[in-house]
């Protein structure tokens, strides 16, 4: 598998559109490790992108805040308001692998090896927390 990334937001030109006004316009970024693995980064946005808080293993109703973190295939998303799953988000461009909830999957290949990479922003590394920002002109 190669590395793929998406861009989530209520931008017409992000790679994942969600139509909620609690989303920014390029909310975060999500990119497929070649290990099948999910790396979520929330690209500064006012509303936050959230996960559910865990208590050894088991989900509660609190959320928390994520900057940057590997995330599961299966696991409840807040971006804003807007309550998802990657699963959802990516839709028919994953297809899961055997056992369903170990939270990798494979990418389909068909049909797109000839999709054109993304457009890829100026980003920066925020001097105060250390994350990956869009780069302020």
């Amino acid at each position: 598998m190669t590395r793929r990334s998406f861009v989530i937001g209520r931008s017409p030109y992000a790679d994942v559109v969600l139509a909620d006004t609690s989303v920014a316009r390029r909310h975060a970024e999500l990119v497929a490790t070649s290990d099948g693995r999910f790396h979520l980064t929330d690209c500064a946005s006012q509303s936050g992108t959230w996960r559910r808080a865990g208590n050894g293993g088991k989900a509660s109703d609190k959320w928390e805040s994520v900057r940057q973190a590997f995330v599961t295939l299966d696991e409840p998303l807040r971006l804003g308001e807007h309550r998802c799953t990657i699963q959802s988000l990516l839709g028919d461009r994953l297809a899961t692998s055997e056992g369903g909830g170990s939270g990798k999957g494979r990418w389909r290949n068909d049909g797109m090896a000839d999709t054109p990479e993304p457009p890829r922003g100026r980003v920066e590394r925020d001097p105060e927390t250390g994350e990956i920002v869009q780069k302020r002109l």
